[in-house]
């Protein structure tokens, strides 16, 4: 394990530190898109993702004292921008093709996606046919997230949902692994409890804890394929937040046990690879 963690050691050249109080802040507007999703506000969403890229990138810029480093920083900006226009949605609909019927599938492209604020593809599964699509009680439902709500006990709870909520104590120990930024990094997972939104702990680790990033892949992947093997059915109407798992949880005791044991060791985990390879 040791020599195998030398040579993928993974070093960020840059320190992005200094966006820990930026996307604190971002941590607080997620709760706000949570409760305009809640009221129904269709374009939440973008304004979630929008204040990301905006903030992200605005202080990444004045940051950036070389002018080189700027035109980098808009370079990129505008290459993504041509991409998302060009082939995102092509992507987005191939990714929910390939990922129909797969929860840990859906769990690791939905965490990749997530990280940039791109919702489209958790969209696809929770509200259209790519999720599964069942008449329940006389009515035609699609959609993991919207299957749920008419019938709990089906499995798209346990292949699409239930992964999240069990993901949020994975977070939770990797934030506790910290010993830089802990504060605020807890703060963040908080908010992720509170949301159901992974975006803003998922771009800190990517920027400011890069090999934790990877990590968090890795943990993903477990929590989402636990959740479909044991069966649990924990789902949600909006997101994974900490309000509807106590709604809509099934058994949730077990749920929390199971999460407080995944929480510890996303925390061993991390805390072993931080200190095995040196990062």
């Amino acid at each position: 394990m040791k020599e195998l963690l030398k040579k993928i050691r993974i070093k960020n050249k840059y320190d992005f530190g200094f966006l820990m109080k930026p996307l604190t802040a971002l941590s607080v507007v997620s709760a706000v898109v949570y409760a305009l999703k809640m009221l129904g506000f269709e374009q939440a969403d973008i304004f979630m993702t929008a204040s990301l890229w905006a903030v992200v990138t605005v202080c990444v810029l004045i940051r950036a004292k070389n002018p080189y480093k700027k035109f980098t920083v808009i370079l990129l900006a505008l290459i993504g921008a041509v991409l998302y226009i060009g082939i995102y949605d092509e992507v987005v609909v191939f990714a929910a093709e390939k990922s129909s019927g797969g929860g840990v599938k859906f769990g690791m492209l939905n965490t990749l996606f997530s990280t940039f604020g791109l919702y489209d593809y958790e969209e696809l599964m929770f509200r259209t046919s790519y999720g599964g699509a069942k008449i329940i009680n006389g009515v035609f439902a699609t959609g993991a997230a919207d299957i749920f709500l008419l019938n709990p006990n089906g499995r798209e709870a346990s292949l699409f949902l239930c992964g999240k909520y069990l993901s949020l104590f994975a977070a939770a120990g990797v934030a506790f692994s910290l010993k830089k930024h802990k504060k605020e990094a807890l703060l963040i997972v908080l908010f992720a409890f509170l949301t159901g939104n992974f975006t803003v702990f998922l771009i800190m680790l990517l920027l400011v804890c890069t090999p934790l990033y990877f990590v968090f892949l890795f943990l993903v992947f477990f929590c989402f394929f636990i959740a479909a093997v044991v069966g649990l059915k924990s789902g949600f109407s909006v997101d994974a937040s900490v309000f509807e798992f106590f709604i809509y949880g099934d058994n949730i005791a077990y749920t929390v046990i199971l999460g407080v044991f995944i929480c510890a060791v996303s925390y061993y985990l991390s805390r072993l690879v931080k200190e095995k390879g040196k990062w």
